[in-house]
């Protein structure tokens, strides 16, 4: 089954595609950098607001290898030449602490500090320690006000991506696993891979909370193959790793990682 249009656009999302819409307008030569987009607004961008917009070009990056959430660059085609080679405005802020820190933890003490939650990127945990990519104008903010995470005392400091190892905190919070489906449709995977109903799986489907590869279906009997990411609201994602074998009553077996 092929993949959906990107027609529909979630509510939380609404504000940054808006911005996006101004800024592919506001660019008529020269560069332009978004804030930190969700994967969600750069393949609306990607596919939607830039299909026809020739002699506009992008690239985008979160600050690593393998962000989630990224800066989009946008440029006028007579900068391609420099497009390997684009500054963006990203700093690095290590956080450390006596003991152990969380994402929700960090994200909400910057959101209580006044910050916007598009000014900042991935957030990497690892134990008492963090990793945040924000923006540049608000580093020398956050190194200069936060020193409490919670009721945690921190320490929060800019660092160069060389002074760090960055794969030792991209934490695995995925847990892989190996069970059998009657079909490939999103719902009986959603069931399987959550532990919830198939009614309940497809209920949230047509309730819009359901992603394939990050565009929104309806439909529970969506087919998903090998490599595509299924987030689902308020539980996690599923990465479709390998289709396995099928079973001889015709099961089929699958591979998946599960992110919380």
């Amino acid at each position: 089954m092929g993949q959906q249009a990107m027609t529909y656009i979630p509510e939380e999302n609404k504000h940054e595609v808006l911005k996006l819409k101004n800024l592919i307008e506001k660019l008529s030569w020269g560069i332009e950098y978004s804030d930190f987009l969700s994967p969600f607004a750069i393949k609306y961008a990607v596919e939607v607001l830039l299909k026809n917009q020739n002699h506009i070009l992008h690239r985008s990056w979160g600050g690593y290898k393998g962000s989630e959430r990224n800066i989009l660059a946008l440029f006028s085609s007579d900068f391609e030449e420099y497009a390997e080679n684009l500054t963006y405005p990203i700093q690095t802020i290590l956080i450390e602490a006596k003991n152990n820190l969380s994402h929700r933890q960090i994200l909400g003490s910057f959101i209580g500090n006044g910050l916007k939650r598009d000014k900042i990127g991935d957030i990497l945990v690892k134990e008492n320690s963090a990793l945040v990519f924000v923006k540049d104008e608000i580093a020398t903010y956050i190194v200069t006000n936060i020193d409490k995470i919670g009721k945690e005392k921190v320490k929060c400091s800019l660092v160069e991506n060389n002074q760090i190892d960055i794969k030792w905190f991209i934490s695995d919070n995925s847990k892989r696993v190996v069970y059998t489906v009657a079909s490939l449709r999103v719902d009986s995977v959603i069931s399987h891979g959550f532990g919830i109903s198939r009614e309940a799986a497809a209920d949230l489907i047509k309730q819009m909370k359901v992603a394939v590869n990050w565009v929104y279906i309806d439909k529970p009997s969506y087919a998903v193959k090998e490599g595509d990411l299924v987030s689902v609201r308020h539980h996690g994602r599923l990465k479709i790793e390998k289709v396995l074998s099928t079973t001889k009553n015709g099961r089929i077996s699958i591979e998946v990682l599960r992110f919380s």
